[in-house]
């Protein structure tokens, strides 16, 4: 058997993991259970013996701290008293002096602890007067606002005289952040600020060498009950893997009375696939399987009828495809295969039907000398109904507008004959217009359709070519209105169908109006055809996957 052919689970397999599962879950859950349990009992007891440790080193830790902070603030309020003293007993001593007195230095500059001190700074501008390191007398701590923040909030709290204290985050030369603890006295009737400050780790240091030997008997406990824990496990493995052997043997013997039809009718599959319609799959099991397999059976009897069936469904829609192909070439070449050569105009038209045909129009219709008629017309409908109905009137219109300057007797003479020839309740939207080529003026008739549009020269706003009118092929009689235009050199004239305007993206969004005049804007410079070009980039960028909705014509006139 090919090695791609076989399947990834056989039936054997899948019946084998059945039972497996039917034995072997309620075990494992019995055991999953225990084991949680035991395993509960045991986090327990760290758990009890982890919080018992950690909240007496913990309360510890916050006593000794609390502890230290006072001596700190003692210390600070001590210094302060003795600086005082120094200085009543020698007044007039300017801070030069003070600085050069070695014994104000060992008043001022005193050790807390094993790596704390004293130091003295002016209370009002924050500049340290004595200090352990050397570069930082007489240095101005406003520097430090921005390096060390939390410093600063507290040291700054002090610079009106009043004492304060608290903890702030300090940056050691290895860039290791440590908590340290300062208190700021004052030294009454002075300029000056004492301070003690040190890290308060150091009183703590005895409650976290008793957390240390509480974590280290708690570690101790809990991996004398992980080596209980797993010999419990062992056993209970050991029990699991004799059952799956046991399982397994009556699975293997199970399968075979199950797996021998179903490859019977494998080999019943792949002859189908080779196209071996003769195939009869030979199965007597007296169960279900045997019924699958005469099922099989009747199901290669009715694909071979079906077979035949759509041979001769593919052999007619082929044809039809053929038709409607050939329907299509017939359509285009009703429509003018080039734009007439007119001196000083630049005319170009395009038609893209939604489906093989369809019902939109356009036509160049020589009237007479120096008259030339301009047509574009949607039907109603989509597909060969509307293909036909406009094969009908384009020829109706071409044979009344020709001979017949008068927009309105050409195209009410056009309607009359629609409305004969027309039962199907179909009709047609139509802008016609009679240019003449030497004066340049349009006169038009609009029977329903989309009205057209000029733009003149140096200007961006459109002007609509609105005149009344119904579609053709609605009454008998219709009123039109014939207007007329002046047009004159880089004026454009515009006709389209709704195919452009009503486009629709994935976003349900329609083409519109707006978008089409702006595209005329952006390109006016180019030729018509260019122009046109662009309008169906634009569109079909637009529609993205969206497919076509309806037809798509469109005629521009550049007068250069």
């Amino acid at each position: 058997m090919d090695q791609k052919a076989r399947p990834r689970f056989r039936i054997r397999t899948k019946i084998l993991l059945v039972f497996l599962g039917l034995s072997i879950i309620p075990l494992l859950l019995f055991g999953y259970i225990a084991f949680r349990d035991i395993r509960e009992v045991s986090n327990y007891v760290l758990q009890s013996s982890t919080t018992v440790g950690n909240s007496a080193a913990s309360d510890s830790t916050k006593a000794l701290e609390a502890l230290g902070a006072e001596i700190l603030r003692q210390k600070a309020t001590d210094v302060a008293l003795q600086c005082r003293i120094f200085i009543d007993a020698h007044p007039g001593l300017s801070t030069q002096d003070l600085q050069s007195s070695r014994e104000f230095q060992r008043i001022a500059v005193q050790p807390v602890g094993e790596t704390g001190y004293t130091i003295v700074y002016d209370k009002r501008t924050g500049i340290m007067r004595f200090h352990i390191n050397p570069r930082l007398i007489n240095f101005d701590m406003h520097n430090w606002r921005e390096k060390l923040p939390d410093f600063w909030a507290l040291f700054e709290r002090s610079l009106d005289g009043t004492p304060a204290g608290g903890y702030y985050d300090w940056q050691d030369t290895d860039r290791k952040i440590r908590k340290k603890f300062m208190y700021m006295a004052p030294v009454e009737g002075t300029r000056f600020m004492v301070s003690a400050t040190t890290y308060i780790d150091e009183f703590s240091r005895p409650a976290n060498l008793t957390k240390k030997q509480i974590d280290e008997s708690t570690r101790t406990i809990n991996e004398q009950m992980n080596e209980s824990i797993t010999g419990i496990r062992n056993t209970f493995v050991a029990l699991l893997v004799a059952m799956i052997f046991v399982v397994a043997c009556i699975s293997y013997f199970l399968s075979q009375m199950i797996t021998d039809p179903i490859v019977a009718l494998i080999r019943g599959v792949k002859a189908l696939g080779r196209g071996d319609m003769e195939y009869q799959v030979v199965v007597k099991t007296g169960d279900e399987l045997e019924s699958l397999a005469n099922s099989f059976n009747k199901m290669i009897t009715d694909l071979k009828l079906h077979m035949e069936e759509l041979q001769c469904t593919t052999a007619e829609k082929e044809g039809l495809l053929k038709e409607l192909e050939i329907a299509r070439g017939i359509q285009q070449r009703l429509l003018p295969q080039m734009a007439p050569k007119i001196e000083g105009m630049d005319l170009a038209a395009h038609n893209e039907p939604a489906r093989e045909v369809g019902g939109d129009f356009y036509d160049f219709i020589p009237v007479m000398e120096d008259n030339l008629g301009l047509v574009i017309a949607d039907v109603s409908g989509k597909g060969m109904p509307a293909a036909m109905f406009m094969g009908l009137s384009r020829t109706i219109i071409r044979a009344s507008a020709t001979g017949d300057p008068a927009a309105t007797n050409a195209i009410k003479q056009a309607n009359e004959l629609i409305c004969r020839d027309s039962t199907s309740g179909m009709f047609v939207t139509l802008f016609y217009g009679v240019l003449n080529t030497r004066w340049r003026r349009l006169r038009y008739v609009n029977a329903g359709h989309n009205p057209p549009m000029v733009f003149t020269k140096g200007s961006d706003e459109a002007i609509f070519l609105r005149a009344k009118g119904i579609a053709l092929g609605v009454a008998h009689e219709i009123d039109l209105e014939e207007l007329s235009i002046d047009l004159a050199s880089g004026d454009i004239l515009v006709m389209y169908t709704d195919g452009i305007t009503e486009a629709i993206n994935e976003q349900e969004e329609a083409f519109g109006l707006e978008r089409l005049i702006q595209v005329i804007l952006t390109h006016r410079d180019l030729s018509s055809q260019a122009i046109i070009d662009q309008v169906q980039r634009e569109v079909i960028s637009f529609a993205g996957s969206q497919p076509q909705f309806d037809d798509i014509t469109l005629m521009i006139l550049k007068l250069t």
